[in-house]
């Protein structure tokens, strides 16, 4: 994306994506450890700021597209090579290390059938899909829940793009807006707890809607100019987004209400300083470096690091948990950029190149 003078204006969110992909690394390095306390538990709303930046993007790129295929291969394309890559690397860990190996179980408890091979198998079966949620399969590794909460937005869209309304989307954004609201106040909680719970449990997308849509008012903003019903529509999505903060989703396991309220208050003010063309000083080539990087790091580093490198590097070679720490994030930033240059930039350029070559090849066959 930074090569091209035509994105030059979106390499902050590279940088945004790069910066959001650390949090979520140092959150699970600390992860119920006492260095959690020294601000790396706020890490957790790293998924947040990845969210509002999904909204934003798809937007455009739905903006940009001819046809739900192309938006399909586009998408597809983008997200399973490198995801396919990360949860059978994954995978073949779990099976050396616990399996194999009969290595101490260290934070792998959201594995469903450990134990056996064959269990492991068709827990690894259902993951790839991304919908492994609905098999009533648990996540190989911790991030993999976040993929099913991006297909779900992705069929939103693709929904209202079929339906040729994607101008619409700021209103149509709203009006799915509305039962959400209902859905997070108390008063639903309590007079409608199993439809609460059904929800919350079924359609995760919920919990996150109005974070992707403040990324699509953010995208309007950007490219079609400030109105007061868009900064209107963005505190509706802030508001929204805070009362949801107890209805199911992640930060509340890990944080209070106030810190949460915090690192929400920052990725929305960084966004309105991004679309308002002050947020130039967050781009380096580090933090550009980390966002191209920033999806295979997602993917692959909770159960690499987590449950063999820390613990091998503080346990078996004596090291302070900070140098095991620097060490192990070493290990999976080289991880993420062999995945990155070997699997996720070739694999996604064959894909498309193949889609465009029979969509070109159909062309000439109907004008001829």
């Amino acid at each position: 994306m930074h090569k091209s003078n035509t994105n030059k204006r979106y390499l902050e969110l590279d940088a945004l994506r790069g910066i959001a992909a650390l949090f979520v690394v140092f959150f699970h390095f600390t992860i119920f450890r006492a260095e959690a306390d020294y601000g790396f538990g706020l890490g957790v709303t790293g998924v947040d700021l990845f969210f509002i930046i999904s909204g934003f993007v798809i937007l455009m790129t739905l903006e940009k597209t001819r046809s739900w295929q192309e938006f399909a291969v586009s998408r597809l394309s983008r997200l399973f090579p490198t995801y396919w890559a990360c949860v059978s690397f994954t995978t073949v860990l779990i099976f050396i290390w616990y399996i194999w190996l009969g290595k101490e179980k260290i934070y792998i408890q959201w594995l469903a059938n450990e134990e056996s091979v064959s269990g492991l198998l068709a827990q690894y079966l259902a993951n790839l899909t991304m919908f492994q949620l609905y098999f009533r399969v648990p996540d190989i590794d911790g991030p993999y829940w976040t993929m099913l909460v991006e297909m779900l937005f992705y069929l939103y869209m693709l929904v209202i793009f079929i339906a040729k309304k994607i101008k619409h989307i700021e209103k149509i954004g709203a009006i799915t807006l509305l039962p959400i609201i209902l859905y997070s106040t108390p008063y639903f909680g309590q007079h409608f707890a199993l439809v609460h719970k059904l929800l919350e449990r079924g359609l995760p997308l919920i919990n996150y809607f109005p974070l992707f849509l403040a990324g699509i008012v953010f995208y309007k903003i950007k490219s079609n100019g400030v109105t007061s019903r868009r900064y209107l529509l963005l505190g509706i999505c802030y508001l929204c987004q805070l009362s949801l903060f107890d209805d199911g989703g992640k930060a509340d396991i890990y944080l209070a209400f106030i810190p949460y309220f915090f690192m929400l208050t920052i990725y929305f003010s960084l966004f309105i300083l991004y679309v308002n063309g002050f947020l130039g000083f967050i781009v380096n080539r580090v933090t550009v470096f980390l966002g191209e990087i920033s999806f295979s790091l997602y993917l692959v580093h909770q159960y690499l690091s987590i449950a063999i490198l820390l613990p091998v590097l503080i346990q078996d070679f004596g090291f302070n948990f900070w140098l095991a720490s620097s060490l192990s994030l070493g290990v999976v930033v080289l991880l993420a950029t062999l995945i990155s240059r070997f699997i996720e930039k070739p694999a996604m350029s064959f894909i498309r190149h193949k889609y465009k070559a029979k969509n070109s090849a159909h062309l000439q066959l109907s004008y001829n």
